[in-house]
């Protein structure tokens, strides 16, 4: 997709995300108190949160300090560096697949209703403070990664990188608008629209198009190791 569409995509992408954000967030109690006292191995959530923090700070800043400049390498190197993207894109996948395939199957009307909607789910939390930085982690350093070492193939990707990367954002675990005083039916409708066009995008237009374009440039250096790319 062109850049010219890269602004229109992104708003269309956090409408979305609000109207999944909005229930979740309306409701949230003081995570970060309850994440300075929900432990685990005596390390608190919060802690985890702030060491993601700076890796997460170190690996960007490492990444964009080796930026190469637009050259032609050989086939090896392209194979090497599109394994290496394929990994950041794994490693989205395998945190998106934690969050949105396990977490988010609290259930969390049942939570409200015996703890009140405005507590912190531990779900919730642990989506919010451990898998969100983890999808920047991921899915910026793919981008990052592929904007300084693979800049030809960057062309006219941005849009499925910024998917990949924020797509994932929505698993979140529903909260049941009834309790808020709003239409269920509108609330729910618009929540599941968001929800499977992001999950769907994700699936086919931020991990698999990425992966397959990056296994078409892999062949290509495996037939031709020295050749120019």
């Amino acid at each position: 997709m062109s850049n010219k569409l890269l602004p229109v995509g992104f708003l269309i992408l956090f409408l979305m995300l609000g109207v999944i954000w909005m229930p979740s967030f309306l409701s949230l109690g003081d995570l970060f108190a309850y994440a300075e006292k929900a432990k685990y191995h005596n390390v608190s959530l919060l802690n985890f949160f702030k060491a993601e923090l700076l890796v997460l700070s170190v690996v960007w800043v490492v990444l964009m300090s080796y930026s190469k400049p637009n050259q032609a390498m050989d086939g090896d190197t392209c194979v090497k560096r599109h394994l290496i993207l394929i990994g950041f894109i794994i490693g989205q996948v395998f945190v998106g697949f934690v969050a949105g395939g396990f977490l988010v199957h609290q259930d969390a009307s049942w939570y409200q209703v015996v703890h009140g909607a405005d507590e912190v789910m531990p779900a919730q939390a642990i989506i919010l403070l451990i898998c969100y930085p983890m999808y920047l982690f991921f899915g910026g350093s793919a981008f990052v990664y592929a904007k300084t070492r693979l800049q030809r193939y960057l062309i006219n990707k941005e849009v499925a990188f910024m998917v990949l990367t924020f797509a994932p954002l929505a698993y979140l675990p529903y909260h049941d608008s009834s309790l808020m005083g709003v239409s269920r039916d509108m609330m729910e409708l618009a929540y599941l629209a968001a929800y499977w066009v992001l999950s769907i995008s994700w699936v086919i237009w931020g991990v698999g198009f990425l992966i397959l374009r990056s296994l078409q440039e892999i062949l290509k250096g495996l037939k031709d190791p020295y050749g120019e790319m």
